[in-house]
Order: structure tokens, then C-alpha cells, then sequence
């Protein structure tokens, strides 16, 4: 059960919403539609504009010349990389022999008395 006399008013408001856009709907349907839209079709423009001004700008200014600049210097010291090429296929692997050698286990076995 809602407590004290606010949350009371913000259910009598809800439901008078409520009541509000269920007529709207009943008694005009295409205007209802129409501001709908025109309602989504601002709130997309401010999003893009808030987008645009707060987050791309600031994203550019933390990407900066400086990253460039990295990009560059490490492109031109190891060259591009092959799209082709998987991930460390470029490394030799070892084969069995040397694996075994250093393959070891942290387990030792133990010779006891036997009767």
C-alpha cells in the first residue's frame, strides 16, 4: 500500500493519464497516431543532438591525434596485418619431443617399505 499523500496524487495523476490517452484514442484515432509520432520523432532528434554534442565530441578528443599518431608509427614498424592469418599461427609450435621434456608433473612418487 502506497504511503503518504504523494504517492497517492502520483496514482490519481497516472490514472488520469491513463483515462486521458484511451479517450484520445477512442474519439481520435489518427490524431492520437499523429502525436504519437511527432512525439518519438522529437525525442529521436534530441537524443541524436545529445549524442552529437556530449558523446561523440568527447570520444574524439580521448581517440585524439595522439592515437593516430600511434597507429601510424606501428603500422609502419610491423606492417599491416593479414586478415587471413589466425590468431598465433605465425608462431612455431614445438613438437612432441621437446613437450615431453617439459612436460612435468608437480607430483613425486614415493617408494615405501613393502611387507
Amino acid at each position: 500500500m502506497p504511503k503518504g499523500k504523494g504517492a497517492v496524487l502520483l496514482y490519481v495523476i497516472g490514472g488520469l493519464a491513463i483515462i486521458g490517452v484511451f479517450g484520445q484514442l477512442v474519439m481520435n484515432p489518427l490524431g492520437f497516431l499523429q502525436s504519437i509520432l511527432m512525439m518519438l520523432g522529437f525525442a529521436a532528434l534530441i537524443g541524436a543532438l545529445v549524442y552529437y554534442f556530449l558523446i561523440h565530441r568527447r570520444r574524439a578528443q580521448v581517440v585524439g591525434s595522439g592515437y593516430k599518431k600511434a597507429v601510424k608509427q606501428s603500422k609502419q614498424k610491423y606492417g599491416t596485418v593479414d586478415r587471413g592469418m589466425r590468431y598465433n599461427s605465425h608462431i612455431e609450435k614445438p613438437n612432441k619431443v621437446n613437450r615431453r621434456r617439459t612436460q612435468r608433473s608437480h607430483l613425486k612418487v614415493i617408494k615405501g617399505n613393502k611387507k
